[in-house]
């Protein structure tokens, strides 16, 4: 009896001891586990705030590469304009008199030129027909331009005119602008011939831009991000708008992206 009762004992101590052990390896894996989740979760923080620095880099490099080619343009274009017009003015005043016409006309003419690249400058900043017009009329227009000079051909289809009519200037900008990016990337670096821009709406509010280009493409997994998507990245980030790029080498290039324009 001794014998059986000593042999329970043993088996009960067995299974507490058991019982035991296995409480405290699920406990310690739970640690771990939990550990190793908040380890990737602080390394999936630390990439996004890397992501928005780049982001903010991008945007304030972008501000600066912009000041500092308005500042050319006004130094080259409007500075030596104004220089030349204050020369033609000193020699005015040293010239006789029946040679005040020849000079009145060419200060007339320096001043028009000054006039027409503050203009130029200005529609840089701000484009009067995004302002008045709209984005498809002011995309239309800077279409046409280049269209003119026959070294490459954008076509420009618009399938969501009621949807853009609505559309805010801010988020309204940053399109041409990301838009401008996108055209300027394909003339600098994709020796394409064609480019093919189409808005779609799809859902409720949201816009479907579509653009594609016939270029050499890239390799887009083994390409760094450049600082020209990085600007579109961080300002479609701005409006809250995604995009998705499709290329490869010697396919082309073509990006999409949705805008939700009702928020």
């Amino acid at each position: 009896m001794q014998s059986v009762t000593d042999n329970i004992f043993v088996v009960v101590l067995l299974a507490i001891g058991g019982t035991f052990v296995m409480v405290v390896s699920f406990i310690l894996i739970y640690i771990r586990n939990q550990n190793k989740m908040l380890l990737q979760r602080q390394q999936l923080q630390h990439s996004k705030i890397a992501h928005q620095k780049d982001l903010l880099e991008a945007i304030i490099t972008s501000q600066e590469t912009e000041r500092k080619r308005i500042g050319q343009d006004l130094h080259d274009d409007v500075g030596t304009a104004l220089s030349g017009l204050r020369l033609t003015i000193e020699l005015l005043q040293s010239q006789p008199a029946q040679d005040n016409d020849k000079y009145v006309k060419l200060s007339k003419d320096i001043i028009d030129n000054v006039i027409k690249d503050v203009r130029n400058i200005s529609h840089s900043l701000s484009p009067p027909a995004l302002t008045y017009y709209g984005l498809n009329a002011a995309l239309e227009e800077k279409c046409s331009i280049i269209n003119q000079s026959g070294n490459l051909n954008i076509k420009l289809v618009n399938n969501a005119q009621a949807l853009l009519q609505d559309i805010s200037q801010p988020v309204s900008l940053a399109l041409y602008r990301v838009l401008e990016e996108l055209i300027n990337n394909t003339i600098k670096h994709a020796y394409a011939s064609a480019v093919n821009i189409n808005f779609t709406q799809i859902d409720d509010g949201i816009l479907l831009i579509d653009y594609t280009d016939n270029g050499k493409g890239v390799n887009i997994g083994t390409t760094h991000k450049g600082m020209g998507l990085q600007n579109i990245e961080s300002r479609l980030t701005v409006i809250n708008a995604t995009y998705e790029i499709n290329t490869a080498e010697g396919a082309g290039f073509n990006v999409n992206i949705k805008c939700p324009l009702n928020s």
